[in-house]
């Protein structure tokens, strides 16, 4: 389960870009805690969940004039724990460069009007991931299928209120959201959602409901992503006026790039219609360097849409499906592998 997820030194190291040999002085100027934990038959060290997002917050935090009152200040201690904890401080400025101060597009959606491109499995990856790197996220699931609900290990959606109580209901949007792991949050759905599209058509300001709601809850959050259904549907066109950003999906197959061009004119009307101007990113997603045909897809992406294309590419990968199967980030099934790069990688461009 993703909220139990621990993390080894090496592991730290690598997803915060440091050097590994820096951890015994990071710990001992009280950067990071670790503990021991009995993984198989081996007691490791570890660090936590919330002591890796606590790292990243304090990265977000550590500009210029931080850096310089640390400095000042570890010029009174000894010679040999101020050199010690000048190394760790000039580490910390060093690894700021990788990490976000706060998201561009602050609310983004996941969209495509063809299923089966992976979206839901991405929407999963990017708002784990964002939210291990110390981001307080929302998850907001729009589709009825609940993929994204099942990827984050809520298996009781059915018991639970979704955005169609909210947006049909009045319920209240704070009453709709649930917590999943530490700073993670999540409006979950379930096969309610499928019926929403009559008696949402039926209310007033339709199209403005979702985002009126967001704004209520906006301020407690550093990024709020929703995984949307494959349709131009009404609540899809109500998330777009709600976001700042479109994350087109599109797998690196003939019918999905086919249908490309379909989804921007959907995306260009909904923008006409709705007096929006977003930011559109297209993601190359179950990419195989062996196959031809995924390389002339993502060529074609890219000669085309040379303005949207995302710079990272999504690998297709073993790993991805194994943390699918088992509702966790892929992170916590194999920190090393390509598919762990390649969702890191892109949650940090959807964050800048």
């Amino acid at each position: 389960m993703f909220k139990d997820i621990v993390f080894t030194p090496n592991e730290f190291a690598q997803l915060a870009k440091i050097d590994k040999t820096l951890i015994p002085a990071f710990e001992n100027n009280g950067i990071i805690n670790t503990h021991r934990k009995r993984i198989g038959n081996v007691d490791r060290k570890v660090l936590s969940l919330e002591e890796v997002q606590n790292f990243f917050k304090m990265l977000r935090e550590f500009d210029e004039a931080k850096h310089a009152e640390v400095n000042a200040q570890l010029m009174g201690a000894g010679a040999e724990a101020a050199g010690s904890a000048m190394i760790v401080n000039d580490a910390i400025a060093a690894a700021t460069k990788f990490i976000a101060a706060n998201p561009k597009n602050k609310t983004q959606m996941f969209y495509n009007v063809k299923g089966g491109t992976g979206k839901s499995t991405l929407t999963a990856q990017c708002v784990m991931i964002a939210s291990i790197l110390g981001f307080r996220v929302l998850a907001i699931d729009l589709d009825g299928q609940g993929h994204l609900t099942v990827n984050l290990d809520v298996l009781d959606s059915h018991e639970r209120p979704t955005i169609y109580d909210v947006l049909i209901n009045d319920l209240p949007i704070d009453q709709a959201i649930m917590n999943v792991s530490p700073g993670l949050d999540l409006i979950p759905a379930n096969l309610q959602l499928c019926n929403i599209e009559i008696p949402l058509n039926n209310k007033t300001r339709r199209e403005y409901r979702l985002s009126e709601a967001i704004v209520k809850i906006s301020d407690q959050y550093d990024l709020i992503i929703a995984d949307t259904n494959p349709a131009a549907s009404i609540l899809n066109g109500s998330m777009l006026v709600a976001s700042d950003r479109v994350n087109v999906i599109c797998a690196t197959n003939p019918l999905s790039f086919h249908g490309m061009s379909l989804v921007m004119a959907t995306i260009d009307e909904m923008q006409r219609e709705f007096k929006r101007v977003l930011d559109v990113k297209i993601i190359p997603n179950m990419y195989d360097n062996r196959e031809v045909i995924s390389q002339e897809v993502l060529g074609e992406l890219r000669s085309q849409f040379p303005e949207n294309c995302a710079n990272t590419v999504v690998n297709r990968s073993a790993d991805l499906n194994e943390a699918t199967k088992r509702r966790t980030v892929v992170l916590d099934v194999n920190p090393k592998g390509n598919a762990s790069t390649d969702l890191t990688d892109l949650t940090h461009e959807l964050l800048t």
